[in-house]
């Protein structure tokens, strides 16, 4: 395969863009930045966009000014660009840098090995956020004084929640379990003698509503318009029947290798990209056939080990994004003439929610549901409870045989 240019990687990125599903004026408004892009690498030599070139392109057009929506869409741009020619993934999505950045060595040091402690157990996902509270908690710290961590007290701490809590009403439980596992890791260190569950309580649980799955009518209208004789067809039939079978979350999908596959034994070997723990599930008949289909018929013939790839030029090997499940489900949902609201909950993840509910409902135990999906905590599980309406309604008492009279109110 011939080595792309500057131009036809930049050209292809722009191809992933319009395949989102944005609007025509907001893919016109992207291009304005993809073109300004390209300008910058011809102006300047640059025929491989890295990281520290989208800096400094961010920075010759807005400085370090980020606020207007402008200038962070620039941003996202150039950063896509620089990702791909990375690792030749398109991933569409915001990159933040905070301006709560301490200074100090000692608690830069403090935050890599809270983060390296976070990492062995947690996902990238789940560390993203936690970090970005104890960056911001350090920071916090040197304003206020507290130059170094043996001086913190439990004062300094509640003083910051003070502070935060106005902005996370939603999310009290994550911030104060944020830093009190940090004054563990502190405490653990010899650093501080805090005991943080005697100052740090635990806030109440923010009430969650069961996000809805899709209905057997619904499945059965979206999978009749994927195209089974076409490659894509095969393969998204074979991902969407995958994770609507298995639960598997879109990252596990993505990531999936051939050597994961048992075919003999029938089973799925996934180490959760989320939680890091490591399942082992049923591989049914039907998503055997429909993986086999794929692989046999349409998948690209390159040695990588993944399973799903992608199918359009430039063909690379990489696997195909989790982005792009959603981008294809939205169409077959689209196509089936589907009616969708704003945060209705239908996208891909409603997949992993409609097999969790299937088990729920066939009589599977919360704990066993808890496992096939590889779920931490089994409150997450419980979740999949409300969705199983039928069940709901054989609570309701029956009031037929009750006398009633209508009155108006008083």
């Amino acid at each position: 395969m011939e080595k792309l240019n500057l131009r036809e990687h930049i050209d292809y990125v722009i191809q992933c863009t319009k395949e989102l599903g944005l609007s025509q004026s907001t893919v016109d408004h992207y291009l304005r930045h993809y073109k300004a892009v390209f300008l910058f690498c011809t102006e300047n030599g640059i025929d491989t966009f890295t990281y520290q070139d989208a800096a400094d392109f961010c920075k010759s057009r807005y400085g370090t000014d980020f606020q207007k929506s402008s200038a962070k869409d620039a941003r996202k741009v150039a950063y896509t660009i620089a990702r791909y020619f990375e690792n030749g993934e398109f991933s569409w999505k915001a990159t933040t840098f905070s301006t709560y950045n301490p200074s100090s060595g000692e608690y830069k040091e403090l935050m890599a090995g809270f983060n390296q402690e976070l990492s062995k157990k947690l996902s990238p996902g789940t560390v993203r956020p936690e970090m970005i509270i104890i960056r911001q908690f350090l920071y916090f710290l040197e304003q206020t004084g507290v130059e170094d961590t043996s001086s913190i007290t439990s004062e300094n701490v509640l003083d910051f929640v003070r502070r935060e809590a106005p902005n996370h009403k939603g999310s009290m439980p994550r911030l104060l379990r944020t830093l009190r596992n940090f004054v563990c890791f502190l405490r653990a260190r010899g650093i501080v003698d805090l005991d943080a569950d005697r100052f740090l309580g635990t806030a109440g649980r923010s009430r969650q509503k069961a996000l809805p799955c899709f209905t057997d009518d619904e499945l059965q209208s979206i999978f009749s318009q994927i195209d089974r004789t076409t490659d894509k067809g095969r393969r998204d039939y074979a991902i969407f029947l995958l994770a609507m079978r298995t639960g598997m979350r879109a990252s596990d999908i993505s990531e999936l290798k051939l050597t994961d596959i048992s075919w003999t034994e029938r089973t799925i070997r996934v180490t959760q990209k989320k939680t890091k723990v490591s399942l082992l599930l049923p591989l049914p008949i039907d998503v055997g056939n429909a993986i086999a289909d794929y692989i046999l018929h349409s998948r690209p013939r390159m040695d990588t080990p993944y399973v799903f790839l992608r199918i359009l030029y430039p063909v690379s090997g990489i696997p195909v994004s989790p982005t792009l499940f959603n981008v294809a489900l939205r169409e077959y949902v689209e196509a089936a003439g589907i009616a969708r609201t704003g945060w209705d909950g239908k996208s891909f993840h409603a997949l992993r929610r409609t097999a969790g509910t299937k088990m729920v409902v066939s009589g599977t135990s919360i704990s066993t549901v808890a496992q096939v999906l590889g779920h931490g905590n089994i409150e997450s599980s419980k979740r999949y409870i409300a969705l199983d309406t039928e069940k709901l309604r054989e609570c309701c008492l029956d009031l037929g045989a009750m006398h009633t009279r209508k009155e108006g109110l008083v």
